[in-house]
């Protein structure tokens, strides 16, 4: 912390500045003194008296307020100071206030040496002069000057002129920009989620879409198994018919990629079936005897939820 740099900002403020154990600081001002025509500012001094100095905490106050510190601390900075100043002093060092001067030690008397420019910021007080010579006139009268005060109405020959109100292009453009880049931006959102959920785990994926439109021909035969297709309950489980396609490519397709998902799970238990009328089934073994609809449910919800799932041969 440098206390010297606080005491000169201290006493440019207060022209003031108690100093424990060292002294006492104080700024005197001479008045300002016209010079023809001219107002000088007036001119600072400042003495420094060595003493015991007084105790003063607006010097701590103000340490502590522009240091963010506890006003304590910054009064032992203070004592520390003027301690370490008494030192410097003794070994023939000197000591500088920035801007007022400096601690020096000569022919064994400690002396306080200021500097000859003390600038002190302080309320100007405003000078005018009351000698100037009184402007003279144009020799208008008082009609005439009035009259060009006043406001002209047009003539009804005069040809008033309207301008068109001009046209920002560029905010409208960078208007149109923005507009764009958030219009991109969304779509691209929605396209990326889109494709996230196109090539999430099959649960979300129904038959292909040429199935699709060939099931809404023979919803009969793809919703609901005839009579003959359900198989008696064999000792080990059931084939039940996850998915359903008219088109062989599409289900061999399907069924590989189930198969990548699953292949250390129940990628060995799926197959491929056909009915004999064209319609191919991705089936899955269930071994053992569980409750049919409870199986049937849960193989709807994790492999076809907006489809059918059956039991074949």
């Amino acid at each position: 912390m440098d206390v010297a740099k606080y005491i000169g900002l201290f006493l440019h403020k207060y022209q003031y500045c108690y100093l424990p154990n060292l002294g006492n600081f104080l700024v005197t001002r001479k008045p300002a003194l016209q010079k023809g025509d001219q107002m000088e500012g007036p001119q600072y001094q400042v003495s420094f008296t060595f003493a015991n100095g007084s105790i003063d905490d607006a010097l701590a106050n103000f340490i502590a307020t522009n240091e963010r510190i506890s006003i304590a601390n910054a009064a032992n900075a203070i004592k520390d100071f003027c301690t370490q100043t008494r030192e410097a002093l003794t070994e023939g060092k000197e000591v500088t206030i920035p801007g007022f001067g400096k601690f020096v030690r000569t022919e064994g008397k400690n002396t306080f040496v200021s500097d000859q420019n003390i600038e002190v910021q302080t309320r100007t007080i405003p000078y005018f002069k009351t000698h100037a010579p009184a402007a003279t006139t144009t020799g208008e009268t008082i009609s005439q000057m009035y009259e060009k005060m006043q406001l002209k109405e047009p003539t009804i020959d005069e040809e008033i002129v309207i301008k068109p109100p001009m046209v920002n292009w560029s905010k409208i453009i960078i208007l149109a920009l923005i507009v764009l880049a958030i219009l991109g931006a969304g779509i691209g959102i929605y396209w990326y989620m889109s494709k996230d959920n196109n090539d999430a785990a099959p649960k979300v994926e129904n038959a292909a879409p040429e199935a699709a439109a060939v099931r809404n021909d023979t919803a009969a035969t793809a919703t609901a198994p005839p009579p003959a297709q359900a198989a008696a309950t064999p000792s080990n489980g059931y084939n039940y018919a996850i998915l359903q396609f008219t088109d062989k490519a599409a289900a061999d397709k399907k069924l590989d990629k189930l198969k990548a998902f699953g292949q250390d799970s129940y990628g060995k238990d799926l197959s491929l079936k056909e009915n004999g009328a064209g319609v191919y089934y991705i089936t899955m073994s269930v071994a053992g005897n569980s409750d049919t609809a409870v199986v049937k449910d849960s193989l709807r919800k994790f492999f076809n939820p907006n489809g059918n799932v059956f039991i074949v041969k």
